[in-house]
């Protein structure tokens, strides 16, 4: 009788550890770690780190590195430059983002289905970059050393699902953002002033196309620009809960 006793005794008091394990086993995983894929192919690793903060609020942060790669569209090169060598482009950016879940499942566990949120941008390249491209009757070599710099901050929709208990895959398919951007330029050529009004007509057509007020450059060998542009995050992230 008393063995049964202190049996049952142990049972009740167990019961409720064992209770306790399984919710906590169930919303521990509030942590997931994201790599961007689409990021990879144009020559940006960004990494993702993601924290739910109840059934419908997360916050994550964003840190990409991109390297070598094409001349950014921003420049609005693509119709002046005949081949270029960018492959010493490199920089970062930070992403910092807050996430609103669409769920109705009070499970306190991780967040995911369809979101909505508002993220922030700040990029930092710099490198050089060679332009050859075609002058009334000659092609002309133009050799040039600067940096750009964006801050900017937008809207971000997506959906998120889950597989095999623990893993993700985060669709981030619409998020339009406004930014500002600044530009320096270093060219070392005798060809300069003549470059730099064709730069400058090329983002003015990028610019007047999205309705957007035009710059102006002066024609020297340092060039620098501020500038207003409209941008659009995509990606297609995949990652796991911790």
């Amino acid at each position: 009788m008393k063995k049964r006793f202190s049996g049952s005794l142990f049972l009740v008091l167990l019961t409720p550890m064992l209770v306790s394990a399984q919710v906590k086993d169930i919303s521990a995983h509030k942590n997931n770690v994201k790599i961007n894929l689409v990021g990879m192919i144009l020559h940006n690793a960004s990494l993702l780190y993601e924290r739910s903060l109840n059934e419908h609020w997360s916050l994550q942060l964003g840190a990409g590195y991109r390297w070598g790669g094409d001349i950014p569209e921003v420049f609005g090169l693509g119709s002046l430059v005949l081949t270029s060598n960018s492959k010493g482009v490199r920089g970062y950016s930070i992403t910092p983002e807050v996430r609103y879940y669409f769920n109705f499942c009070e499970c306190g566990g991780p967040n995911t289905g369809l979101y909505a949120g508002l993220y922030g941008r700040f990029t930092k390249l710099y490198g050089d970059l060679s332009f050859h491209y075609w002058s009334e009757d000659q092609y002309v070599d133009v050799a040039t050393a600067g940096n750009f710099r964006e801050m900017g901050g937008g809207l971000q929709f997506g959906y998120l699902f889950k597989f095999k208990g623990r893993f993700l895959v985060d669709i981030m398919f619409a998020g339009p953002r406004l930014s500002t951007n600044k530009i320096k330029f270093s060219i070392d050529s005798d060809y300069a002033e003549e470059l730099v009004p064709i730069i400058e007509d090329a983002i003015n057509e990028k610019l007047e196309w999205l309705g957007m007020d035009p710059i102006s450059l002066d024609p020297s060998p340092e060039l620098e620009a501020d500038f207003g542009f409209r941008y659009f995050r995509y990606g297609i992230g995949f990652g796991v809960l911790f």
